[in-house]
């Protein structure tokens, strides 16, 4: 896990070095490149790291071939691949893709893994510019005349060519709580879209997968499915510990897995922690974080992204990072991706489920935090995005949405919250592996009477009990009417929308 920077622009030079290491050196702590002139580009690396921790791993990487590689994520297949093209063992994930690259035998579908990169060849054309399939490593760019540059964080971008806001991201940050169409929230800074080549284009479409062609799935298959997640995101060289609450998801990973350390945060009195301190699980650490704690949390981290934070719960997750990372760990474990995978936002994919055919206002009305008025950009936006498709069923479309835009919101909070601490996030559960299972398994099979996840409801249930299986799901709450001064009679959103806008002003 680092923070990637990369342009051809000729405004780039070692001025800009102290604003590239004030917005991206929290990524990588262990290693930073400095500025490294490549051709008319300059590169910069900060590196946090997992895999090969040894300095023979530090980037960017020039290799024998003329090439310079800037990459950020993990390749966890690393030692298949390295086996399978060049007969060789491979220590580095890093150095492995280096050389499938610069020897052109890279099929980035065949990376199993969360990944960003960047790569030069030796005459300094950019050939190829990729994120991974489901968006769980950032990669922003902006581009300026016929000049491109990259970066792991917009923060960066806005700060080197003093860029305005963009209007229509805090339109959308009302609305759904992140720039779901601007791509960023200044202007002309846009995220690569997942499973893209910014040169060779898109690579990876879940709706390609997600066309109604069920099979019936064995709870065998889907919990080896879940399994091969869970052990390809144990591969590391450093310390791994597993985020818990009081959900299945969780605690799937904890009943499946083999972790040696467990960590969970709230305030007094939450339901969530209440349950857990009663399960008396070994080598878990719980967190009970203060009002004021919580306010020191949310500033130092609001003035280090530089934007506007999506929900309440990313202030938490940093400040159980923190905890982590002085245990030593280096990589914490999650369970984002089973809700958008197998159907686990009830109401939404329920309506889905009920619907014969798809209705936008009902969408809008069902996931949208505030309804946009309909002569409103956003709102002509995602009446585009669902006509420019064709969907076999009300359910795949529904679930196309959450994977291919819902989900890389998730991965952005948690990517940034635990690194803000020093700390990877993995996701056992949001990978290629479950992903290949869960679409084919019907709404029918997904969804009971109320709830969704049936199947890993299923899988929980000889575990954890009936009970625990098939309960709503529960969350952690954060009262901010408790934490922030407001106008009498604010409620907790307008005062999260509030407080994080100010960092725009």
């Amino acid at each position: 896990m680092c923070g990637i920077f990369i342009s051809n622009d000729p405004l780039i030079n070692a001025n800009q070095l102290d604003t590239i290491e004030e917005t991206l050196a929290f990524r990588g702590p262990d290693h930073t490149s400095g500025l490294i002139q490549f051709h008319q580009w300059q590169a910069y690396h900060s590196r946090l790291s997992i895999i090969d921790i040894h300095s023979t791993a530090n980037q960017p990487v020039l290799d024998d071939h003329g090439g310079l590689l800037v990459f950020n994520g993990e390749i966890l297949n690393y030692k298949n691949l390295g086996k399978k093209y060049f007969n060789a063992h491979y220590a580095s994930d890093t150095l492995l893709l280096s050389d499938l690259v610069a020897q052109n035998k890279l099929n980035i579908n065949e990376l199993d893994g969360f990944f960003a990169f960047v790569y030069i060849n030796k005459v300094g054309e950019m050939i190829h510019c990729v994120r991974d399939k489901f968006g769980v490593k950032p990669l922003f760019f902006y581009k300026r005349e016929e000049y491109i540059t990259i970066s792991s964080e917009p923060n960066t971008l806005q700060k080197i060519f003093k860029l305005n806001v963009n209007p229509n991201a805090i339109d959308e940050y009302k609305i759904v709580r992140a720039p779901l169409f601007s791509g960023s929230f200044f202007k002309n800074v846009t995220q690569l879209p997942p499973g893209t080549c910014l040169i060779n284009g898109q690579y990876f479409n879940p709706l390609d997968h997600l066309n109604a062609e069920y099979r019936e799935v064995t709870e065998y298959e889907l919990k080896t499915a879940i399994l091969t997640g869970i052990q390809s995101r144990m591969i590391s060289d450093a310390k791994i510990g597993l985020l818990l609450s009081r959900g299945i998801d969780s605690h799937l990973l904890k009943e499946l897995g083999e972790f040696n350390q467990y960590y969970s945060i709230g305030f007094i009195g939450d339901g969530d922690i209440k349950y857990l301190k009663s399960e008396q699980i070994h080598n878990l650490t719980i967190q009970n974080c203060t009002h004021e704690a919580y306010r020191d949390e949310f500033n130092d981290l609001l003035h280090l992204r530089g934007e506007p934070m999506s929900v309440p719960n990313e202030v938490l997750l940093a400040k159980i990072a923190r905890i982590a990372k002085q245990d030593g760990m280096k990589v914490l474990l999650s369970g984002e991706g089973a809700d958008e995978f197998f159907g686990g936002y009830d109401r939404i994919y329920q309506w889905a489920y009920s619907s014969p055919h798809f209705n936008i206002d009902e969408f809008i009305a069902l996931y949208c935090y505030s309804t946009p008025e309909k002569n409103s950009l956003f709102y002509q936006n995602i009446v585009e995005l669902f006509n420019g498709h064709s969907f076999p069923n009300t359910f795949e479309a529904v679930r196309w949405f959450f994977i291919r835009y819902h989900l890389p919101i998730l991965f952005r909070r948690l990517d940034f919250s635990l690194m803000a601490a020093g700390i990877e996030g993995r996701e056992p559960l949001a990978n290629i592996h479950t992903f290949n299972i869960a679409v084919k398994m019907s709404p029918q099979v997904l969804m009971g009477k109320t709830l969704g996840k049936m199947p890993l409801r299923q899988l929980i249930a000889p575990f954890k009990g009936q009970e625990f299986a098939y309960e709503n799901k529960i969350g952690f709450p954060v009262d901010l009417t408790a934490i922030f001064k407001h106008e009498k009679g604010k409620q907790s959103y307008q005062i999260w929308f509030d407080e994080n806008l100010k960092v725009l002003q």
